[in-house]
């Protein structure tokens, strides 16, 4: 084999490429070509929740235990396309997670450029206010700037975010 082919990317091979001639055609000379296969993965980080599931292609998971690289187990063959989505978003903390460059074609090498990034989510605090009439009520969360709340207001919500896991005051 001269020049191996591509797109897709293959591999040939020669069987009973040499020998004599006799005296009939050669026919038996064979050429095999493989499509070569390559991975998929990328890097995860801000990982803190457990639980993470990744998923290519809808129906190839995988879970991702901590920060660093990842690779799907199945390989995909070159010229195949990819999508990588996230399947599960982590939790305790709960985070959601976000993919760079989830998709494409394989072109003759494994993808490694697949980013996931996972923030932790962030909630408020609150809740109803019952028999309020008077007024100057002002309530503080984890020693912040105290929050006034008006005579006969129904409820409170806190203007800071508290990021999954975190405790508060």
């Amino acid at each position: 084999v001269k020049t191996q082919p591509s797109g897709p990317s293959q591999s040939c091979s020669v069987a009973n490429g040499t020998g004599t001639i006799g005296s009939a055609d050669v026919t038996n000379v064979a050429i095999t070509c493989a499509t070569g296969t390559f991975t998929i993965g990328g890097t995860v980080t801000g990982l803190q929740g457990a639980g993470l599931v990744l998923r290519n292609n809808g129906g190839d998971d995988l879970t991702i235990a901590g920060n660093g690289p990842f690779q799907f187990a199945k390989t995909l063959a070159s010229g195949a396309s990819y999508n990588v989505t996230v399947r599960t978003n982590p939790s305790n903390p709960a985070q959601s997670c976000g993919v760079t460059n989830p998709g494409g074609t394989v072109a003759g090498s494994s993808i490694t450029n697949i980013t996931v990034t996972c923030m932790t989510d962030r909630f408020t605090i609150g809740g109803p206010i019952s028999g309020l009439s008077g007024t100057g009520l002002q309530l503080r969360l984890n020693n912040e700037t105290p929050l006034k709340v008006p005579a006969g207001a129904p409820n409170f919500t806190f203007p800071t975010l508290i990021p999954s896991g975190a405790s508060y005051a």
